[in-house]
């Protein structure tokens, strides 16, 4: 497996709201992980209280080693589908900012199912982190999208 190409890490998050079940929040999140890396209880829960006082938790692992960056890069990349992939290159604005990170958002009710889709609707976000130092952001991000 090829070391990913300047990238500093990867965040996972998401929300769960009250009529959410944890525990299928939190096997949606594993299915964006390879086999190696499920069941190590990555993700860390965060119990909150919304506007209303509805119970919120948050669930969400940050990964900074670069063998378990390159393990889930490697493993989504060949999980989105070729229009996907080119979808957030050609709106790489709308996926991207200007601190190097690229967001991706994973539909959760189909990584439930095990397939990686991406939508907007109550999503699982994946934040990667690009080194500015590797050279023009933009640049490294399109060469990560187009690599298989």
């Amino acid at each position: 497996m090829k070391p990913p190409q300047n990238i500093q890490s990867i965040e996972i998050s998401t929300i769960a709201h009250a009529t959410d079940d944890l525990d299928k929040v939190e096997q949606a999140l594993n299915h964006l992980l390879p086999d190696q890396l499920r069941g190590r209880h990555l993700f860390t829960r965060r119990y909150l209280e919304g506007h209303y006082n509805n119970p919120i938790v948050t669930l969400a692992a940050r990964l900074t080693k670069i063998s378990e960056i390159a393990e889930i890069t490697s493993f989504l990349l060949n999980q989105l589908s070729k229009s996907e992939k080119l979808s957030i290159q050609r709106d790489l604005g709308l996926h991207s900012d200007t601190e190097g990170n690229l967001y991706l958002r994973i539909d959760k009710q189909q990584a439930f199912r095990g397939r990686i889709n991406l939508s907007d609707d109550d999503p699982i976000r994946v934040k990667l982190k690009f080194s500015r130092f590797g050279g023009n952001v933009t640049d490294l991000m399109l060469k990560f999208l187009e690599a298989d």
